[in-house]
């Protein structure tokens, strides 16, 4: 199930993820550097925000979600989120995109990480070059490998 819901939302998973988490395994992956730290996960999409929750949770992350940037924020704001880290998806209905969020989160808490995910197709700015230079930006769809190499950088 969880392998035909991710094909269908873009998602690359092994092929036997459902009954064999190989990719997981100690030889497959070194204890992360991040593991036991909190990663709020913020997209609108809730059957992507259910496989990138499961998959940081079996590479021993503290996984939060949030539904839209206006939900993420408001937990920010009120303090409730202790995130090491923030992963949110670009392009979300609402006033508060995922680049919003992240200049919210830069004014409030200058030095709590906000990495970037997106299937969109974006319009050139400097930002969007900048954050993409800097690989903040994964691109979707990705493997569960890619999603954790990508939040383990961030830690490093």
């Amino acid at each position: 199930m969880l392998n035909y819901l991710a094909k269908s939302l873009g998602l690359r998973f092994p092929s036997d993820f459902s009954s064999s988490a190989e990719w997981m395994k100690p030889s497959a992956l070194t204890q992360p550097e991040g593991a036991g730290r909190t990663i709020l996960v913020v997209d609108d999409d809730p059957p992507i925000l259910h496989c990138i929750r499961r998959i940081l949770e079996q590479a021993n992350y503290v996984v939060l979600t949030s539904p839209s940037g206006d939900h993420a924020w408001t937990v920010i704001e009120r303090g409730d989120a202790g995130a090491d880290l923030v992963l949110a998806d670009i392009v979300m209905p609402g006033s508060i995109d995922g680049l919003t969020l992240a200049a919210k989160i830069r004014q409030r808490e200058p030095k709590l990480p906000v990495l970037f995910m997106t299937g969109a197709v974006l319009e050139d700015s400097e930002y969007l070059a900048e954050i993409t230079r800097n690989k903040l930006v994964l691109r979707k769809p990705f493997s569960p490998r890619q999603l954790i190499d990508f939040i383990d950088s961030s830690f490093c």
